[in-house]
């Protein structure tokens, strides 16, 4: 049951609006880190606490209330130079900000927030008194008094089993346990620095994850539709609206157009003014429905800041715990994309930062030792590039050693020592994709054990994105994520393959060719084929989708998966472009295939992945020239 009973759209605006205070609040800190003397910035997170008290207040949650006013007096201090602004208090600070939001987790299940840890309130009102904290905060709420005293005074029967009888007595009549829980001394419950915090608790505090919230993980029961409907809400500004709304009204009169010429039509009025005058209203339609599309599509898309803007606090929290002195850099957070795509770009973008971190970014010693500025930059950015959305994250550490990554790759059985031989520098940084693949002989809670690159490249792939690795020793790593700007509306290239009709993406296409059967050459065993002086390797789509071979290929379809991988795919024919509304397809999805369209005669047509077919198929090793001529033909040119 709720304790916010007719309270639940006050509840909801306050969750909202309080959020992004928090979120605002926290870049902030970061930034007051750098420039402690900043009094403008002091007093923007002052008036960000005020504020989040004060909604706190209407909703009668005291304990989020007392946090809250306790922090806020602190940076009233601060502001008027009364204070300092230390490594110390910034911890404490912090924590105070990560135990808020833990406190906004209990308010979106409908309960009052449980008080804060007594640790983090006393080394709050220790650093309010100029004291040194005894050790940074750690975030997250204390346990209810019934439950705290039966962990500190466990119950335990004469016979050294627990005492079955007053344990449920316990917590069935927790007052009846009170008096007994108050005259056990009360521990001072321990408290946890930066510098002993997990990655996973650094992420938690940073972005008020829960186990639900992770991917594939069900939403725990109590949680109610206001907040599922929270969560897939988004804010719209109103001028996108009224685009919307002009274009609706727009169309209507031209409805109402098409619908007088139907009736001149069916009348028998068949002159060309009036065929005339049906093209025209056509033709305007065709050009409404499109803005129309755009419009909506618009009001998807997000800023990316909204994303990024948890992240300084993640890098900050996880370099402090490692002894590194790491600065996050924003680039590009008024770049728009999908909402969608948003929410399933956290858990990379986070695992490509403790990579990077961790494992990129030298200790300030080394960096030191290299000719190197002790404080280290991770550069995150996001730009618009054509129909993709490029996001880049970027570290000035150690780089990577590509033949270290080679021999790590066959020391774990991933490769054999010949397709490392084989391998150039591109594909050796592309290894620490692959599961299972790590460069730490030793698991730690940050890294080690190769599953982190396998979620970033899982997860990209499946925003139909692609990912790219760059990086010199010494200097850096580079990676370069591509995202198609909307995954609602894909251009499309329709391709034959008989009379069967497929759908690729257009965003691959390069060029479209006729094929000449001796213009397919066999090199080593692959089909081949030269276009202005490029070798490149050819796959019949028919030998892609397990089909046979009816005819020889009439045309050519040049694609590029990145930006060092082209090829041809050959087919028999093609029927021109298209704007695809995708439709997913949930409970069954053939691997190769991505979603289904229709195109505008009714007809359903399968949209290919071609990096899956590929996949399926282990392009690498090519297909022979037999496998673009039919049985019959080979036979008889054997013959």
């Amino acid at each position: 049951m709720s304790n916010f009973e007719g309270m639940e759209d006050l509840l909801q605006d306050f969750l909202v609006e309080a959020g992004e205070l928090l979120a605002g609040v926290d870049n902030k800190l970061i930034d007051l880190e750098q420039n402690p003397c900043d009094h403008a910035l002091l007093n923007e997170i002052f008036r960000g606490f005020h504020t989040i008290k004060g909604g706190a207040g209407f909703l009668n949650a005291t304990e989020l209330v007392t946090l809250c006013h306790l922090t806020e007096n602190l940076f009233d201090r601060l502001r008027k130079n009364e204070l300092q602004v230390t490594g110390e208090t910034m911890d404490v600070i912090l924590a105070a900000t990560a135990s808020v939001r833990g406190m906004f987790d209990m308010l979106e299940r409908g309960l009052q927030p449980s008080p804060a840890d007594p640790a983090l309130l006393d080394d709050l009102k220790a650093a309010l008194a100029g004291q040194a904290p005894a050790a940074s905060g750690t975030p997250g709420q204390a346990a209810p008094p019934e439950i705290a005293s039966a962990v500190a005074s466990p119950i335990i029967a004469g016979d050294g089993g627990p005492d079955w009888n007053t344990l449920f007595a316990a917590i069935a009549t927790p007052q009846a346990a009170a008096p007994a829980a108050a005259a056990a001394p009360a521990a001072r419950p321990e408290s946890t620095g930066v510098a002993e915090k997990t990655p996973d608790a650094i992420v938690n505090a940073a972005i008020g994850r829960r186990a639900g919230d992770k991917p594939g993980a069900i939403a725990p029961a109590g949680r109610r539709d206001s907040e599922k409907a929270r969560d897939t809400s988004i804010r719209v500004d109103t001028v996108r609206l009224d685009q919307v709304l002009n274009l609706s009204g727009e169309i209507g009169l031209t409805k109402n157009r098409l619908n007088a010429l139907r009736t001149d039509i069916i009348s028998g009025r068949t002159d060309t003014e009036t065929l005339h005058a049906l093209d025209q209203a056509i033709s305007q339609l065709d050009l409404l429905v499109s803005d129309m599309q755009n419009a909506v599509m618009k009001t998807r898309m997000q800023p990316v800041g909204r994303l990024f803007q948890k992240y300084p606090r993640i890098a900050r929290d996880l370099a402090r715990s490692l002894g590194k002195d790491v600065e996050l850099l924003l680039i590009g957070e008024e770049t728009e994309i999908d909402k969608t795509m948003i929410d399933d770009l956290g858990d990379p973008i986070i695992h490509l930062i403790r990579n990077a971190v961790d494992h990129g970014i030298e200790s300030p010693e080394e960096r030191r030792a290299g000719g190197k500025p002790a404080k280290s930059h991770v550069r995150l950015e996001a730009r618009q590039e054509g129909d993709h959305i490029v996001i880049l994250i970027a570290d000035d550490g150690r780089g990577m050693n590509p033949e270290r990554l080679r021999a790590k790759a066959v020391e774990k059985g991933l490769i054999t020592i010949d397709e490392a031989n084989a391998m150039d520098e591109r594909q050796s940084f592309e290894l620490i994709l692959l599961p299972g693949f790590s460069t730490k002989d030793v698991a730690s809670d940050v890294s080690g054990r190769g599953v982190g690159m396998d979620v970033v490249k899982t997860n990209i792939q499946r925003m139909k994105g692609s990912i790219a690795i760059k990086s010199s020793a010494g200097r850096g790593s580079t990676f370069v994520i591509s995202l198609p700007l909307t995954l609602a509306i894909l251009p499309v290239l329709l391709v034959q393959l008989g009379d069967q009709p497929f759908a690729v993406p257009l965003s691959l296409v390069r060029e479209i060719m006729p094929i000449q059967p001796a213009a397919i050459q066999e090199v080593g065993g692959r089909a081949t084929m030269v276009v202005r002086g490029e070798v490149l390797p050819m796959y019949p789509l028919a030998h892609l989708l397990g089909w046979p071979a009816e005819r020889p290929p009439g045309f050519g379809v040049l694609m590029q998966t990145s930006e060092h991988s082209s090829f041809i795919v050959a087919i028999d024919g093609f029927m021109g472009r298209e704007d695809a509304v995708i439709k997913s397809l949930d409970d069954f999805r053939p691997k190769g295939v991505s979603g289904v369209t229709t195109l505008s005669n009714g007809k359903i047509v399968l949209i290919l992945d071609m990096k899956e077919l590929f996949a399926m198929c282990g392009h690498m090793r090519g297909v022979p020239r037999s496998a673009f001529f039919p049985v019959e033909e080979r036979v008889a040119a054997a013959g």
